[in-house]
């Protein structure tokens, strides 16, 4: 039998501090990260970070790129197309199960959700992205369906990398009507209703980010 080795604090504490910049926002899809001056920066070995990014990597956050070291990962058009469809197929069928199955706690926990988007700051776009990101996380655990949340949960990484270049759209009247449309649906066990409202507001913003995309340009 092999040796068990214990996970190192210091890989896990690099680990954790890229990943969370990452989806914090504060590392945008594109930017480099130096191994080195990581290392520096963080006053530990460069293999740590090595590692860490190494993990990165095959989570799809980060990108290794031969001879030019790492980089946020930086989704193309058409994985950007690709994620957003199947978001809205499978919050379509979260929020249809959701009306048949959420308890009135969890009813509740999503209307407190939308109150705290709406109450955040204006200009704080990596809290009303985090709120943003739990509601709909409630909202596919209120479907009661395990598959269909671990599913979900492989494309929050992508959908980070997404969101961080429509950071403003959390608070935005379009985006409060569409998630009131939603919470109404399942309140009212409009299984119908539901999925059509979350299709519609997955696929609003899908819209949105390839408009953007035609205008941005990725390094």
């Amino acid at each position: 039998m092999t040796h068990f080795q214990r996970p190192h604090s210091v890989r896990e504490a690099a680990y954790a501090h890229l990943r969370g910049a990452i989806l914090a926002g504060s590392l945008l899809p594109g930017a480099r990260i130096s191994e080195p001056g990581l290392a520096q920066e963080l006053g530990i070995s460069r293999t740590p970070v090595r590692e860490a990014l190494q993990r990165l990597a095959q989570e799809g956050l980060v990108e290794l790129l031969p001879g030019k070291g790492a980089r946020v990962r930086v989704l193309s058009a058409e994985e950007v197309r690709e994620v957003y469809d199947v978001r809205a197929l499978i919050e379509g069928e979260a929020a249809a199960l959701a009306a048949q199955n959420a308890t009135e706690a969890e009813l509740n926990r999503l209307e407190k959700l939308l109150l705290e988007l709406d109450a955040l700051p204006a200009e704080a776009y990596a809290q009303q992205m985090q709120v943003d990101f739990d509601f709909h996380t409630a909202l596919v655990e209120a479907a009661h369906n395990k598959t269909l949340a671990r599913i979900y949960a492989d494309l929050r990484s992508s959908l980070t990398l997404i969101r961080s270049f429509q950071q403003t759209l959390s608070q935005h009247p379009r985006t409060r009507q569409q998630h009131q449309a939603i919470l109404a649906a399942l309140k009212a066990h409009d299984p119908a209703r539901a999925a059509e409202a979350a299709r519609t507001h997955v696929r609003y913003f899908r819209d949105l980010v390839m408009q953007s995309l035609q205008v941005q340009v990725w390094q």
